[in-house]
């Protein structure tokens, strides 16, 4: 293989870590010094906000106010106990076994400007808040 194709290659798995709109993945070894004792606030694809602490111990009690199986109007809050891990490949993973449907996720985490952080893909979809 030829110096020019070395060095786009190179080049290319340089810019993996970086995303759209500047964010930038976050790497294994930041996530473990980052998400223990972090609240998180998300939206699941149908529209319920989830509320959880990541606890240092891999632990995790989540709620939600359940717009997906508790109606339109979210009235049904619920709660539930899961698990959250920094995966080998550096992702951010979550496992809640909900009453009616279990959830059990990896997720790159990318940062944005100012405290902003995305799952996979910089969108307002793939939001994700963290809070200390």
């Amino acid at each position: 293989m030829s110096k020019l194709a070395f060095a786009v290659l190179g080049s290319l798995v340089a810019m993996s870590a970086f995303a759209q709109d500047g964010a930038v993945k976050m790497t294994r070894d930041e996530l473990l010094t980052f998400l223990p004792t972090t609240k998180v606030t998300h939206f699941s694809s149908g529209g319920s906000e989830r509320h959880w602490t990541n606890e240092p111990d891999g632990s995790l009690y989540a709620t939600t106010n359940n717009k997906t199986y508790g109606g339109a109007t979210g009235s049904r809050t619920t709660g539930q106990a899961g698990r959250w891990k920094v995966s080998d490949e550096g992702k951010y993973c979550v496992e809640i076994d909900w009453k009616r449907a279990s959830e059990d996720w990896c997720a790159s985490v990318l940062k944005g400007e100012g405290d902003t952080y995305y799952l996979n893909k910089v969108d307002d979809k793939h939001k994700i808040v963290f809070s200390k």
